[in-house]
């Protein structure tokens, strides 16, 4: 029982972690003793994290900054996002619900002045969504979302894996600490 509190309180902070940089409220995680989850509301906060690394990849890409070869990964993950905001965007819907839409700017806290700054960044938007999509994987009252959200929780950790060998990480990190 206390190994599963444990891997509870891991998925909580790392979901926190993960709307902490997308700057949105913790609205979407059940309060104590709270049991009913709101598929659409998961889906949405993923939505908000899916606008956001779209958002920023455009930034970058358009920062002039970034080498040719980098820019072409940013271009690809960059589409990546857009696919998973285009299932996202889908499932909602087909929920009866209404998806958020991207805002106009988002404000980063870090400056944004050579390459290694952008992959930095990128690197830290790819480890909140991961661990976001991990700790609401097994959320979902509909067991195919929980299946959706697995599948682009992979799609996250490989671009985070890219990201930590280009930025000279050692590509294979510690157990959990992949944000290292």
């Amino acid at each position: 029982m206390q190994r599963r509190d444990l891997f509870r309180s891991a998925a909580r902070a790392g979901l926190a972690l993960g709307l902490a940089a997308a700057g949105r409220p913790l609205v979407a995680l059940p309060g104590a003793g709270k049991t009913e989850i709101d598929d659409i509301g998961l889906m949405n906060t993923a939505l908000a994290l899916e606008h956001q690394a779209i958002w920023a990849y455009g930034l970058a890409g358009r920062s002039g900054l970034l080498s040719e070869k980098a820019k072409e990964v940013g271009i690809a993950f960059q589409g990546s996002h857009e696919l998973h905001r285009d299932v996202l965007v889908d499932a909602v819907r087909r929920k009866g619900g209404a998806p958020i839409d991207a805002k106009k700017d988002y404000v980063f806290s870090v400056p944004l002045a050579n390459e290694k700054d952008v992959l930095e960044l990128a690197f830290t938007l790819e480890v909140g969504a991961a661990r976001a999509y991990l700790s609401v994987v097994d959320r979902f009252h509909d067991r195919a979302l929980s299946a959706s959200a697995a599948k682009i929780m992979s799609d996250e950790v490989l671009h985070a894996t890219v990201l930590r060998s280009v930025l000279g990480r050692d590509v294979v990190p510690t157990f959990g600490l992949i944000e290292n």
